[in-house]
């Protein structure tokens, strides 16, 4: 037992000398600190210009189910269009939630447009390391394990979550999604 608890001090002090907390049960991989630097310096610059960025998206991307229940009311005719992908989230009972996949610059670019009007304080955004509950958010949305670079977008209203993939030691943004509340997701 002495053993034991000695394990679990040293796996405490790990975490938190990483300053992040991952949530029992959520299989999380880390990357390189070089590659979570690139992605989040990338984020960075993203906010800061008004250029499209259509080299930092990965082949498809998915506009996850919060970020896209918000989006999807201003009927944006080419988002509607682009491919829907549907969710289960866990809960009681468990629900479906939309999403949506964008794949093509004609997609990405009005996602963008469309993303960056309606959030106008992503250009004051802070780009940092997830919290728990994010983690557990975005876990709970999901069907794999989370890998990095993962990083949170905080606005001074809201929170994003931002899921890379690395393509040729590059980050591209393979997931984005508002941290919202499961019951409003749900209705």
């Amino acid at each position: 037992m002495k053993y034991l608890n000695c394990f679990l001090f040293v796996i405490c002090i790990t975490i938190s000398s990483f300053g992040q907390e991952i949530p029992s049960g959520v299989r999380y991989k880390k990357a390189p600190e070089e590659v979570n630097d690139l992605a989040k310096t990338g984020l960075e610059k993203l906010f800061t210009s008004d250029a499209f960025p259509s080299d930092f998206f990965a082949d498809a991307t998915v506009i996850g189910p919060s970020l896209w229940k918000g989006l999807k009311q201003a009927e944006d005719p080419t988002l509607i269009k682009s491919k829907p992908v549907m969710l289960i989230v866990p809960g009681k009972p468990p629900f479906s939630a939309e999403g949506k996949a964008i794949s093509v610059d004609k997609e990405r670019n009005a996602f963008w447009k469309l993303f960056r009007s309606k959030y106008p304080d992503l250009k004051t955004a802070k780009i940092r390391k997830a919290k728990a509950d994010e983690i557990s958010y975005y876990w709970a949305t999901i069907p794999f394990d989370i890998e990095e670079p993962f990083w949170v977008i905080e606005t001074v209203n809201d929170r994003f979550i931002a899921n890379f993939q690395v393509k040729s030691g590059q980050p591209k943004l393979f997931w984005i999604d508002l941290v919202g509340d499961f019951e409003k997701l749900r209705q």
